[in-house]
């Protein structure tokens, strides 16, 4: 009867102890390593960067086909634009044009 009393006043602290330990050390690994912890935060910072970068790079893609477009309007074509485009398309040069061939 004693024994088990001693053993129940041990026992009953120590499980105690080791299941809020347990607990700990899950919430603190949760913290850190989670769905919503550190390294997750940083890994989604460092895609919003890149992903930044990259919509930079299709702005400016965008605004400067939006100015080409510009170039060939209903009322408006440049003659200069169309003379370049024209000598691309049917792969025609000026004599006054100097063609660099490189070799791949």
């Amino acid at each position: 009867m004693v024994i088990k009393r001693r053993l129940r006043g041990i026992a009953l602290p120590f499980m105690l102890y080791l299941v809020s330990g347990v607990a700990a050390v899950f919430f603190i690994n949760e913290a850190g390593n989670g769905s919503r912890g550190i390294e997750t935060r940083n890994s989604l910072l460092s895609e919003i960067a890149r992903l930044s970068t990259e919509l930079s790079k299709v702005t400016a893609e965008r605004l400067a086909l939006e100015r080409r477009n510009a170039l060939i309007g209903i009322f408006h074509v440049d003659a200069e634009f169309l003379e370049e485009r024209s000598r691309v398309v049917l792969n025609r040069g000026n004599r006054n044009d100097v063609v660099i061939m490189s070799v791949d």
